[in-house]
């Protein structure tokens, strides 16, 4: 799908800003119920949101994990209507694969943005403006 410069400019509008996680959607539950990320917990106790995601208008995105202080620099592009792809060089290590491929593709999902890990979906909600 070829994209118009009134779907970028919109896209590029839509994106840029600060988003940190809300909810973890799990597949392999009954009734795929949105569980606040304060709930999903990793092994060393902290919860997905402490990770903090900046997608800027020049096409470059932060990634910052505020409990470990780690910072990641990569970038973003829009790929059709309502989806974008984002990349750091951590992707770089792994092999390609569909895994891979859901981890980058972001989809917009009632509002959110919405990227999957295996059978976990993670969505993102935009700081207020």
């Amino acid at each position: 799908m070829e994209l118009s410069k009134s779907d970028l400019i919109s896209g590029r509008k839509f994106i840029t800003g600060k988003w940190y996680p809300v909810y973890v959607v799990n597949f392999f539950s009954n009734d795929l119920a949105h569980i606040p990320v304060s709930e999903w917990k990793s092994d060393d106790g902290s919860d997905l949101g402490v990770l903090g995601f900046e997608f800027r208008a020049d096409n470059t995105l932060t990634v910052t994990n505020s409990s470990t202080g780690t910072v990641i620099e990569g970038d973003w592009k829009q790929t059709d209507y309502l989806e974008y792809e984002w990349n750091v060089t951590e992707f770089d290590d792994l092999p390609e694969s569909q895994f891979l491929k859901n981890v980058k593709k972001l989809m917009v999902v009632e509002g959110v943005l919405a990227f999957s890990i295996g059978f976990l979906t993670i969505a993102l909600q935009k700081e207020k403006e």
